[in-house]
């Protein structure tokens, strides 16, 4: 009996993945994985040279192959074969986390690694990483996720900042703030919420979330922003998973022109999905030597996850050029522009701070401001608005401050 047309088509719509080697676990356990995001029965292939020969004759969505087991010569065709199959995904495994490996792998161009055999739920999040990737066409407003690898940096001013100066400066955009730092956010406190909802009420209401729902699940601050503050309940940290970050997100550009992430300090799962859905990472740093490490170990990473340079910015917060490393110094350590540099004014920070307040609401006519403004059309277009703050009038203040352009 042949099959219905609709069950053809179904069938052709599956993607298609290779298995190549006998050390990555049941195939039983990686089929249960791969169907959940569409993918068909696996073919697998035992050595490394019949599954080069399948990959020039046919074409495979995903290749799960253990890396950890070839020898330079096939490392060597295996960076050939990823530059030759952009639209295949593949994973490397190894039977251990080593840093070593690690590296040997991401340089051969595999996009992911995982230890052998996979366990489910890491094979889930490192494929669910490579659709989302695979699929950004489909976006429509820009996400600016902000990271900063250690503590102290100012992230979530920037943050704050940021997202309420894309507001003033495109009045007709709707602007998210995302905090996505699990029981220790700080968006509530800079901006002295106490919100009926926060990201752990939406991750848990994710099966029936639409505009409507996510609307009313939003806190409105100031003009044009929404704010989802990070959940309070450590109890949470499992259910807010990379699937249930990039899930919002995607939710959050689906509705707003911009969204700005506030990422937590380190790589999490969580972290990686932001940083995968984001147009742009705004990698914060500061001119110090432990600063500009951290930032110089997050571009390594950013790099070995096969991001565009384009894509990454690094931002200097509270500078002052009398600061013992220059700019031009932090571009060299780096091996990467400095984009940005926002001035350090500890005042208006501290202020607005007290009042739980955007330093461009406390004092809008001060060069810190002024420079969040700056910043945030040289991100996301718009027109700078005049700001008055403190009684100046007509940004006159501004100009005779900075000069007729502006600039930081």
């Amino acid at each position: 009996m042949q099959p219905s047309g609709r069950l053809t088509q179904n069938v052709a719509m599956l993607k298609t993945a290779l298995i190549v080697g006998e050390s990555n676990g049941t195939t039983e356990a990686i089929t249960a994985v791969l169907k959940r995001f569409g993918y068909g029965g696996p073919d697998l292939e035992p050595a490394f040279e019949g599954a080069i020969e399948r990959l020039g004759t046919a074409h495979y969505d995903l290749v799960l192959l253990p890396v950890g087991e070839l020898e330079q010569v096939q490392v060597t065709v295996l960076e050939r074969l990823v530059r030759q199959s952009p639209s295949t995904s593949f994973i490397g495994t190894g039977t251990r986390a080593e840093p070593e490996l690690i590296l040997r792998a991401m340089r051969s161009g595999v996009h992911e690694f995982l230890v052998s055999p996979p366990d489910p739920a890491e094979l889930a999040t490192a494929v669910d990483r490579l659709t989302r990737r695979h699929h950004g066409e489909t976006r429509h407003g820009q996400v600016f996720a902000i990271y900063g690898s250690k503590g102290g940096l100012g992230n979530t001013t920037l943050a704050v900042n940021l997202a309420h100066a894309l507001a003033r400066n495109n009045k007709d955009g709707r602007v998210a703030l995302a905090d996505l730092v699990i029981a220790n956010g700080d968006i509530r406190v800079l901006l002295n919420l106490k919100p009926s909802y926060d990201l752990g009420s939406v991750v848990q209401k994710l099966d029936r979330l639409d505009a409507d729902l996510l609307n009313s699940l939003l806190t409105p601050n100031g003009e044009g922003v929404w704010v989802l503050p990070g959940t309070e309940d450590p109890g949470l940290d499992d259910a807010i998973d990379a699937g249930a970050v990039a899930a919002v997100i995607e939710q959050l550009r689906a509705n707003f022109a911009y969204t700005v992430l506030d990422c937590e300090h380190y790589m999490s799962e969580r972290t990686l999905a932001a940083l995968d859905s984001a147009d742009r990472v705004i990698l914060n740093t500061q001119l110090t030597v432990p600063a500009l490490r951290a930032t110089q170990r997050a571009l390594q990473i950013c790099e070995r996850l096969g991001y565009p340079n384009e894509k990454l910015w690094v931002v200097v917060s509270r500078y002052q050029s009398t600061d013992v490393l220059s700019p031009a110094d932090a571009a060299s350590l780096l091996k990467h522009d400095i984009q940005w540099k926002l001035p350090n004014d500890y005042q208006a920070t501290a202020a607005a701070l007290m009042k739980g307040v955007p330093v461009l609401e406390h004092d809008a006519a001060s060069k810190l401001a002024w420079s969040f403004a700056q910043l945030a059309a040289k991100l996301g277009g718009g027109h700078v608005q005049p700001m008055n703050g403190n009684g100046a009038k007509g940004g006159s203040r501004l100009r005779r401050l900075f000069g007729k352009s502006g600039r930081s």
